[in-house]
C-alpha cells in the first residue's frame, strides 16, 4: 500500500495525505471515508497550520471584453450572425465554458458600409476574427473597429474551393477560381494570410468602407426585415451568378423563374415593392408602417424601438409597459381571434376527419391540421385545432381533458406564439421579424 503524501509531494485527486493532529484542511484537501485525500492536481503545502494543495492546472479560460477571437460563422439571422468561437488570441488553448462557445455579431458591427443583413457580408463556414464587446446577457462581438478584424478565410459556397480577393468588379471582392462564384465579404487585412498579418496588407480597402452599393447591386442585397435566404447575395448555397430557386421566385411573384436576366448577377430580376401596413408601435405608441400585418398581442415596433431592443438598450420599464399594452390587446382580441389548440400524443394513424369529429362537438372550428413530415408525409404525432370562439376553445380543453384515442392519452392545451413571453433584448426583436416572415413558412 502506498504511504500517505507529505508536504512537498506532488498529488493528484484521490492521493492519501498525511495530516498532523492540529492541521486544518484547506483548498484541495478533504476528509474522506478512508482518510484525508487530495481533490486536485498540485503540490501539498502547509501554511499556518492549514494543509492545502497548491494547484498546478490552469484555471478555466473565460472570455473577457476586448478579447480577439477566431470563430466560424455558424448561423445567419435577419440582423445578427452567430459565430462559434474556436480560439482566443493570446490565451492558452483551453476548453471554453458552455456560456462562451458562441457570440453574436450585430449587422451594424460588421463593416462600415450599408448592410441590411449579415448574410450580405459573410456566409456560413467562413472563418472570422472578431473582438468581444459584451459579455452579458450574451456574448457579442464586432469586426469593424480595426482593419485586422473581419473574414480571414472563406470557401466557395458552390464548389468548396478557397475564395481569393478581387477588385475587378464593383461590389465584388472575392471570387472562386474554379467556378463562376463571385461575392462580397467583410474582409480582414489577414484574409488568406493565417495568424500572422503582414504590416503592409491593405486588403480591407476592397470592402469599400463608406461607399454606396451600385444601383445594380441594390436590387439583389437583402431588404430590411426579410429572411437572409431571399437575397441571392445572402444565400450560403449559391453566389450572385446563380439563378434564384423556383420556390423563392414563385413566392416573390415578380421574379422571372429560372434567372430573369440571363443568369447574370442575382439571376432573378427586380423585386416588387413589399406591402406596408399601418400600425402603432407597441413600445412607444407612435404611428409607423410595418412589412407585415400586425397581430394583437404580438410586438409591432417602429424602427428606433426595434433597434433599441435588438441592441439590448431597452429599459425594464419600457419592456414592462409594452407587456401591459400587449396583454391588454391580447385580452381584447381573444374572442374575435378564437383559440388555437395544440394536440399532442396523437396516434400516427389518426386522421384530420377523426379529429374534426372529436372537436366540432364543442364549437365551430376554423381549421384542423395534423403536422406531417415533409419527406414521407407521415404524421408527426401532434396537431393544431383552431376554434372561432375563444370561450369555446376553453370549454373544449376542459371537456376533453383526459381523452384517449387508441389507448393514448391526448395532450390538449392552448397553442402559444413562437418564442413564448417577450424577453426584451434578443427574443423581442427576433419575434417581431419572424412574425411577418414566419407566417409564410407556416403555411
Amino acid at each position: 500500500m502506498t504511504s500517505p503524501a507529505n508536504v512537498g509531494t506532488f498529488v493528484v485527486p484521490g492521493t492519501a495525505i498525511l495530516k498532523n493532529d492540529d492541521d486544518s484542511l484547506g483548498r484541495g484537501v478533504v476528509e474522506a471515508r478512508d482518510g484525508i485525500v487530495a481533490t486536485v492536481v498540485g503540490t501539498l503545502n502547509r501554511e499556518d497550520g492549514v494543509l492545502y494543495v497548491e494547484q498546478k492546472t490552469d484555471p478555466i479560460r473565460e472570455i473577457e471584453i476586448g478579447d480577439v477571437v477566431i470563430g466560424e460563422v455558424n448561423r445567419i439571422n435577419a440582423k445578427t450572425a452567430e459565430i462559434k468561437i474556436l480560439h482566443v488570441e493570446g490565451k492558452p488553448v483551453r476548453t471554453l465554458p458552455a456560456t462562451h462557445l458562441f457570440a453574436d455579431i450585430f449587422v451594424a458591427k460588421i463593416v462600415d458600409k450599408f448592410m441590411p443583413s449579415p448574410g450580405d457580408a459573410m456566409k456560413k463556414r467562413d472563418l472570422i476574427r472578431a473582438k468581444i464587446e459584451q459579455l452579458s446577457p450574451m456574448l457579442r462581438a464586432e469586426c469593424r473597429s480595426h482593419s485586422d478584424l473581419g473574414i480571414i478565410r472563406a470557401i466557395c459556397p458552390a464548389c468548396g474551393d478557397n475564395l481569393v480577393t478581387s477588385s475587378s468588379e464593383p461590389d465584388v471582392n472575392v471570387v472562386c477560381e474554379r467556378c463562376d462564384y463571385v461575392g462580397f465579404r467583410a474582409l480582414s487585412n489577414g484574409f488568406g494570410h493565417g495568424y500572422l498579418i503582414p504590416e503592409d496588407s491593405t486588403i480591407t480597402k476592397l470592402n469599400r468602407d463608406g461607399e454606396r452599393w451600385s444601383d445594380a447591386s441594390m436590387a439583389f442585397i437583402s431588404k430590411d426585415g426579410e429572411r437572409p435566404y431571399l437575397s441571392p447575395l445572402s444565400d450560403h448555397r449559391r453566389g450572385s451568378v446563380h439563378s434564384t430557386p423556383k420556390d423563392v421566385a414563385k413566392f416573390l411573384g415578380g421574379l422571372q423563374q429560372g434567372g430573369g436576366r440571363g443568369g447574370g448577377r442575382g439571376g432573378g430580376g427586380q423585386r416588387p415593392r413589399r406591402e406596408m401596413h399601418a400600425a402603432k408601435c407597441t413600445m412607444c405608441g407612435t404611428d409607423t408602417k410595418l412589412p407585415f400585418e400586425p397581430t394583437p398581442g404580438i410586438p409591432a415596433r417602429c424602427s428606433p424601438c426595434k433597434e433599441k431592443v435588438d441592441n439590448g438598450d431597452a429599459s425594464k420599464e419600457e419592456l414592462a409597459a409594452e407587456r401591459e399594452v400587449l396583454n391588454k390587446a391580447r385580452e381584447s382580441a381573444k374572442e374575435t381571434m378564437g383559440m388555437k389548440l395544440f394536440i399532442g400524443g396523437l396516434p400516427y394513424s389518426t386522421t384530420e376527419e377523426q379529429l374534426t369529429e372529436l372537436f366540432v362537438a364543442h364549437g365551430e372550428l376554423k381549421e384542423v391540421h395534423i403536422a406531417k413530415d415533409k419527406e414521407t408525409g407521415n404524421s408527426k404525432g401532434f396537431a393544431f385545432v383552431t376554434y372561432k370562439s375563444y370561450k369555446e376553445g376553453e370549454a373544449a380543453i376542459e371537456a376533453l381533458k383526459g381523452t384517449k384515442i387508441d389507448g393514448r392519452k391526448l395532450t390538449i392545451q392552448e397553442s402559444k406564439p413562437k418564442g413564448g413571453r417577450d424577453r426584451g433584448g434578443r427574443g423581442g426583436g427576433r419575434r417581431q421579424n419572424d412574425r411577418g416572415k414566419g407566417r409564410r413558412d407556416r403555411r
